[in-house]
């Protein structure tokens, strides 16, 4: 039997919902069963062990949506400069995006680690893994070519990217959004940047295709409310996570 499958109904009843401590005492009845054969002990087991997966997931889901709420839009305080001087970009820097969300991510009970590597054509590889503590993860990839720009040796190079790539990939595990420092924002940019992350975090927080037209039309007004580009970028996570759901489930069928 798996590990896991030893916990008391105790440890259950701490982690885990009234699902999760049914199906416990479900394995328990199975394992007293002298006439349970492996296999059903086994299928018990599987069913246990989806259960624990989908409470865990909807609990960071929860946990998320919470925190999405807390994250403030960064400065750009980093600059990008051409050959004569001249600011090309500004950009949020990792050691101010870190002073940030670190204890707002302790707080909600994440973890942010990373995982670097290389691609097969050698391209250097950035890995964000976002961990909540009742179990359940997230993983965003990006594939980086090596900085050589100011004339970096093949080491300084790779670390410029990798330094690149944890800012890009935790922007995309976050959702953070950044603006100039000497942006003018008058209020409702920022209202409506607000509005597009919370809608965003809630679809990102569906996990069945029935919530998907539920959601939709209890928000209706809110998304006709957003301005075009941030309607266009919320519509596309609400297709692109329906089309997730749609294929988990095709999966499990």
């Amino acid at each position: 039997m798996r590990a896991h499958t030893r916990r008391t109904a105790s440890d259950v009843a701490r982690t885990g919902g009234a699902g999760a401590l049914s199906l416990f005492g479900l394995m328990e009845r199975t394992l007293a069963d002298p006439s349970a054969d492996l296999d059903r002990l086994d299928r018990v087991a599987a069913i246990y062990e989806r259960a624990l997966a989908r409470e865990a997931e909807q609990k960071f889901a929860a946990a998320l949506i919470q925190m999405q709420r807390r994250l403030p839009v960064l400065d750009e305080l980093g600059e990008v400069t051409d050959e004569s001087g001249e600011v090309r970009s500004t950009y949020a820097t990792w050691e101010d995006v870190v002073e940030v969300i670190r204890p707002i991510l302790f707080r909600h009970g994440f973890a942010l680690s990373f995982k670097p590597g290389v691609s097969p054509r050698g391209e250097p590889v950035v890995v964000g893994v976002l961990r909540h503590q009742a179990g359940h993860k997230e993983e965003a990839e990006l594939v980086l070519p090596a900085d050589l720009s100011g004339g970096k040796n093949p080491v300084q190079a790779v670390g410029s990217s990798l330094s690149y790539g944890q800012r890009y990939v935790t922007k995309l595990l976050l959702n953070l959004a950044s603006r100039r420092r000497d942006e003018d924002d008058d209020g409702r940019s920022a209202g409506e940047s607000t509005d597009e992350r919370d809608a965003i975090v809630e679809i990102n927080g569906l996990d069945t295709e029935a919530a998907f037209p539920t959601w939709k039309r209890a928000n209706r007004r809110r998304l006709g409310e957003l301005a075009p580009a941030s309607f266009q970028r919320v519509i596309g996570c609400y297709n692109s996570r329906l089309a997730k759901i749609r294929a988990q489930q095709a999966a499990a069928a």
